[in-house]
C-alpha cells in the first residue's frame, strides 16, 4: 500500500500557549482524507503536523489529540515573532527534503500570506479560501479537490492543482474538529540560520501591535442582520440588542454591501464561516451563499415577513414578523 503525507502548517497563540482551533480543524480534514484514500483508493496518507517556534509552551499532544500522527517541530529563535519571510523560508526547504503531496493551511491572516509565498517559490498551485475538500481520480491520478466560492459568491469552483504539493487554505470553522488520539512521533529540527539568507525580502523594523482577538468565529449565540432591516440605524439597534444580551452580532452580504456593518462580520460564502449553538436571523432572505456560512449552527431561528423566504427552508424556527419591530419589542423589554 503506497504512502503520501498530507502537512498540516500549524498556527500557535504565543500570548495564550495554544493553538489555534483552525489547526486542530485541518487536522481532522487530513484525517478524513486519508481515511476516504484507504477506503476508496487503497493507499494511505500520513498525517503531519508542522509548527514552528522558539519554544513552544503548548502541549503537543493537543495535536496529536487531533490526528497528528507526527510533529514536525522547527526550532530557532528567530521564530519568535512571526515573520513572514523566515517562516516562508523554512517551510519551503521542509517541503523540498520531505516532499509532502498536500499541503493545507488556515485562511487566517498569516495563512493567506505564507501559502502564497511559498507555492510560488515552490512553483505549484494554489486554492484559497476553501470550503471543502476531497480526492478525486484524474488521469490515472489521486488529487486534491479543493473547492472555494467565486463569482461573488453565486457558485463553488473545485479545483485541482497539477503538480505537488498541491497547497490549499482553508477557511476557519468549515470542518468540525474530531479527535483521533493518534500515537505521535515529534520530530524537532533546530532549523539553521542560513536559510534564511535565501529571503529576497529584509524585515528592517519589527514594530508589535497590541490587538484583542475576534471571538466571532468561535461565539455560542449570533444575532445576523440582513439587508431586511432596511437601514443603517435599525442594524444598530441589532448592535444594542446583542450587546444586552451578550451574543455576538453579525451580517449577511445584503447588509454589508447596503453599508448596514462592516464586511469583517459578515458571514456566507465571500465571509465568515461560523457554527454557533444558536443562529438568529433577522430580516436575511436565505440566499445559497449566505446559508453555506451558517449551515453548521446547531440551531437557527429565522425572523422574516416574508413567509416564501428561502430562509424558512433551513431554520429550525420561524418567525413571520417584520424583524426590525421584533427588535425594538426586545429591546424595550431589555430596557424595562
Amino acid at each position: 500500500m503506497e504512502n503520501k503525507k498530507i502537512f498540516v502548517v500549524c498556527e500557535y497563540k504565543k500570548n495564550q500557549n495554544v493553538f489555534r482551533d483552525v489547526s486542530f480543524e485541518l487536522l481532522s480534514a487530513a484525517n478524513s482524507l486519508s481515511r476516504q484514500a484507504k477506503e476508496e483508493f487503497n493507499f494511505d496518507y500520513k498525517v503531519y503536523a508542522i509548527v514552528l517556534d522558539c519554544g513552544i509552551d503548548a502541549d503537543f499532544c493537543q495535536l496529536s489529540r487531533y490526528g497528528a500522527q507526527e510533529i514536525i517541530y522547527l526550532k530557532n529563535e528567530k521564530f519568535r515573532h512571526y515573520n513572514c519571510c523566515h517562516y516562508s523560508c523554512a517551510l519551503v526547504e521542509l517541503f523540498k527534503d520531505k516532499k509532502p503531496d498536500i499541503v493545507l493551511f488556515g485562511a487566517t491572516n498569516v495563512g493567506r500570506e505564507l501559502a502564497p509565498l511559498i507555492t510560488s517559490s515552490l512553483q505549484t498551485g494554489l486554492t484559497a479560501d476553501c470550503t471543502a475538500l476531497s480526492l478525486v481520480k484524474n488521469k490515472d491520478e489521486i488529487k486534491l479537490a479543493a473547492s472555494r466560492p467565486t463569482f461573488g459568491g453565486v457558485l463553488m469552483a473545485t479545483i485541482l492543482c497539477k503538480k505537488n504539493p498541491q497547497c490549499a487554505t482553508v477557511r476557519e470553522g468549515v470542518f468540525q474538529k474530531k479527535e483521533f488520539n493518534c500515537m505521535t512521533l515529534t520530530s524537532e529540527i533546530a532549523q539553521n540560520d542560513e536559510v534564511f539568507a535565501k529571503s529576497p525580502i529584509k524585515l528592517l523594523q519589527f514594530l508589535p501591535l497590541e490587538v484583542q482577538e475576534s471571538t466571532f468565529e468561535n461565539a455560542k449565540v449570533i444575532l445576523c442582520g440582513g439587508k431586511g432591516l432596511k437601514t443603517r440605524e435599525n442594524f444598530e439597534k441589532l448592535e444594542k440588542l446583542a450587546k444586552l444580551t451578550g451574543c455576538a452580532i453579525a451580517a449577511s452580504r445584503g447588509a454589508v454591501d447596503k453599508g448596514f456593518a462592516p464586511q469583517d462580520i459578515q458571514v456566507g460564502q465571500t465571509g465568515k464561516t461560523v457554527a454557533p449553538q444558536v443562529y438568529v436571523a433577522f430580516g436575511v432572505s436565505g440566499a445559497i451563499h449566505h446559508l453555506s456560512g451558517m449551515s453548521a449552527s446547531n440551531v437557527v431561528v429565522a425572523v422574516n415577513n416574508d413567509p416564501n423566504a428561502p430562509i424558512f427552508e433551513n431554520c429550525d424556527y420561524k418567525i413571520i414578523a417584520d424583524a426590525n419591530e421584533l427588535i425594538e419589542n426586545l429591546l424595550a423589554d431589555f430596557e424595562a
